[in-house]
């Protein structure tokens, strides 16, 4: 005759079965009648654990241990109740309780490392997960752990070591799935982190943290329109899911639908309105599309989360934020390359042993040798290079082959085969990139969307220097030197950068002498402008037109009768809204213009057509302010405080006209007006331009070449003699 089971018994039994609801009224009546029964107190403790009421299971748990002060498992599931209530430091209390009882127990430890992390102590949580490991070689759970805390130390390689064992261990957990598809995204091997998440989402389709996964490897494989449907289908599971709708804003920007990205990205803000790296992405599509009122608030918050990496999404909308200096850009840098690199830096390494004159091998990277802005600067250099002293290799970081052009086949014949790294992971584009033996690296992409960041962060050269693709510090440790100029990076500012200053004579700005330009251009007719009104021209991009400078525009507008602004057709919600905004400061819509894209010999002959060019601030132009001077049209700035707010300045003073350079709004303002009503003044300006302006310092490749070429002498000496960056000027060519 078999006994019937105790009350307790029961209860545990209930518990097991994944009763937990019907359980906790047995015990709770039970101790009523025996408080000090230990064991029972501890299931009820389980029991609410189960229900999701870690408060009421850490009561229970602590009368447990009241009556039985000696038990590992108790102290263990306190542990759980407390990193479930917030409170890791109580959490790791207990763990530590618990292996001090029975510290030949894997799981323990395993846990004991999950409050660790919880507590911000990842380099001891990685200890206890070791310990683990140590204990049992094949606990899938630790070694999830080991590789997710590897991840966030930066250590990839390792990391997903760490996870693949678990992977091997547990081959159907969806949990070691998603985390060995997120590290994979993370070390861009995105056609096995593509195999996990789609074994993932067969295992459990309502994942919805897998199939915004899955999503961020297709977008990292420029696959926008099928990771939309991923992101789509997180958020049919998960409404509140808000790195899916943020995933979800990234695609559609991708695709072009603007305003279902900012759609996207609200509903993102209204979930989590704490989040401040979310503002940044916010604030750059509100400038994007010209949804002016709302960016003040947002500038706020922007500056306000600078040290917690609100910066990621918007890097260069932020060097238009109207409140931001150069320290503030500096402060936004250096946490987004902490947060990136997850890692002490590594020693920079030893140059190769050469002689003080010896031919020095140079490694341009970029992402855009192609038909880019950045290729019709620097296309004349890469053939003025002195090949006696100099071997020059184009690293291209691009993640899909840019198509057949004329200015690829002419990178291609200046810097030979270009090496070709943009799809490989990490660790395999960091090996051939080691493998070029590159004494200088010289990285023209900056901080800019398509970097490779990653492998900048390896240090993959002894000299690393920024150059070009981000007019601005980029806060990476890593890149010892940056090249500006006495405008852009001056001797009063050199505290906003976190790389040392090369300071070149003449502008920082590279040029190309043989710059294609169409002899003619379309008429003012075909291009949608009046033939006989006198036309202000801006065709920076849209997200550098902001309030301050388009009110004088418009003041402008209205003081010179008959004129128009010619603006460049970022996209159709974009030039609607500035019409929206001209007319609510009364003037006609239809006196903005809008350019369309053209190829760029046309683009270059278009400006003919225009009578002024206005630039912009705190984001002045770049390229677009050399095209003008080129073609022959004047451009009328004011510098700013920042690098990316003194571009124009340095090249009118190098092409020789200063004094269209102004230092307040008022001087701007007025400059403009003089140049709009008095046409022998203009003239004067266009004459210069057209006597002077290609002959001059800004336009002469040659000449820039080797200034350059002179900076890597200098910075390569310091490095040979073992001494640290430090910054200098280079040292003018004789006239």
């Amino acid at each position: 005759m078999t006994s019937t089971p105790s009350l307790p018994d029961r209860a545990a039994a209930l518990v097991q079965q994944g009763r937990s609801a019907e359980a906790v009224p047995l015990l709770q009546g039970w101790l009523s009648r025996q408080p000090g029964d230990a064991a029972a107190w501890q299931c009820l403790g389980l029991a609410q654990l189960l229900l999701g009421e870690p408060a009421a299971a850490a009561a229970s748990l602590r009368q447990a241990l009241v009556h039985r002060t000696g038990d590992a498992r108790a102290w263990s599931l306190l542990g759980v109740a407390c990193a479930q209530s917030g409170q890791p430091d109580e959490a790791v209390a207990c763990f530590d309780r618990a292996v001090a009882l029975d510290p030949a127990q894997p799981q323990l430890w395993h846990d004991r490392g999950r409050a660790l992390f919880d507590d911000g102590r990842t380099p001891d949580a990685l200890d206890s997960f070791e310990r683990a490991l140590a204990l049992d070689s094949g606990h899938a759970p630790a070694w999830l752990s080991h590789g997710l805390m590897l991840r966030e130390l930066g250590r990839l390689p390792e990391a997903l070591q760490s996870l693949r064992r678990a992977q091997a261990l547990a081959p159907q957990d969806v949990g070691v799935l998603h985390g060995l598809a997120e590290t994979l995204v993370q070390a861009r091997q995105d056609d096995e982190a593509l195999r996990c998440c789609a074994q993932g989402v067969r295992l459990q389709p309502a994942h919805d943290g897998l199939w915004t996964t899955y999503g961020n490897a297709l977008l990292s494989s420029r696959h926008p329109q099928q990771a939309l449907a991923c992101y789509e289908t997180a958020v049919r599971l998960q409404p509140r899911h808000v790195q899916a709708w943020i995933g979800q804003s990234r695609a559609l920007r991708e695709l072009g639908r603007s305003e279902a990205s900012l759609r996207s990205l609200e509903r993102a803000a209204e979930l989590a309105p704490d989040l401040l790296t979310i503002v940044p992405a916010l604030m750059g599509l509100y400038q994007r599309m010209v949804v002016w009122d709302r960016l003040p608030a947002l500038w706020r918050k922007a500056l306000q989360g600078l040290d917690v990496n609100c910066f990621a999404d918007a890097r260069l909308p932020m060097l238009a934020h109207p409140d931001a200096s150069g320290r503030d850009l500096l402060r936004g840098g250096l946490a987004f390359a902490d947060a990136t690199r997850g890692h002490a830096l590594l020693p920079r390494p030893a140059p190769a042993p050469k002689p003080p004159d010896a031919r020095l091998r140079i490694g341009y990277v970029s992402a855009d040798f192609t038909e880019h802005p950045m290729a019709y600067l620097m296309a004349g250099v890469f053939e003025a290079h002195d090949r006696r002293h100099f071997d020059v290799v184009g690293i291209d970081i691009a993640s899909q082959p840019p198509r057949d052009s004329a200015m690829r086949r002419r990178l291609q014949q200046s810097l030979g085969p270009l090496v070709e790294l943009g799809n490989l992971p990490t660790e395999r584009a960091l090996q051939r990139l080691q493998a070029l033996q590159v004494d200088i690296l010289v990285d023209l992409m900056g901080v800019t969307r398509h970097a490779r960041i990653d492998l900048l962060f390896q240090r993959p050269a002894p000299v690393m220097v920024s150059y070009l693709g981000y007019p601005g510090t980029s806060g990476i440790a890593e890149l010892d030197y940056i090249i500006g100029d006495r405008w852009v990076t001056p001797a009063a500012a050199a505290a906003d950068f976190s790389e040392c200053i090369v300071t070149l004579p003449d502008s920082f700005q590279a040029n190309d002498q043989a710059r294609p330009i169409a002899p003619d251009a379309p008429g003012r007719c075909a291009l949608g402008l009046p033939e006989d009104a006198f036309v202000f021209c801006c065709l920076n991009n849209t997200y550098k037109v902001l309030p301050r400078m388009f009110d004088i525009w418009m003041r402008l507008l209205a003081r010179v009768p008959g004129s128009v602004l010619w603006l460049v057709q970022d996209s159709e919600v974009a030039s609607r809204h500035l019409r929206q905004q001209a007319a609510a400061r009364g003037i006609a819509p239809e006196r903005l213009v809008f350019a369309q894209r053209a190829p760029y010999p046309v683009y270059l002959a278009q400006y003919r057509r225009a009578d002024l060019f206005l630039d912009t601030l705190p984001f002045n132009a770049g390229t677009t302010a050399s095209d003008a001077l080129w073609a022959g049209l004047p451009v009328l700035t004011q510098a700013g405080q920042t690098f990316a707010g003194r571009m124009a300045a340095s090249l009118l003073d190098a092409v020789g006209l200063p004094e269209l350079i102004t230092h307040s709004d008022a001087d701007y303002e007025a400059l403009a007006l003089r140049l709009a009503t008095e046409p022998a003044l203009l003239a004067g300006y266009r004459e210069r331009l057209r006597a002077h302006g290609r002959r001059s310092a800004l336009f002469d490749t040659a000449r820039f070449t080797r200034h350059l070429e002179s900076a890597y002498r200098t910075l390569w000496a310091r490095q040979a003699q073992g001494l640290p960056p430090a910054s200098f000027a280079v040292d003018p060519l004789d006239e």
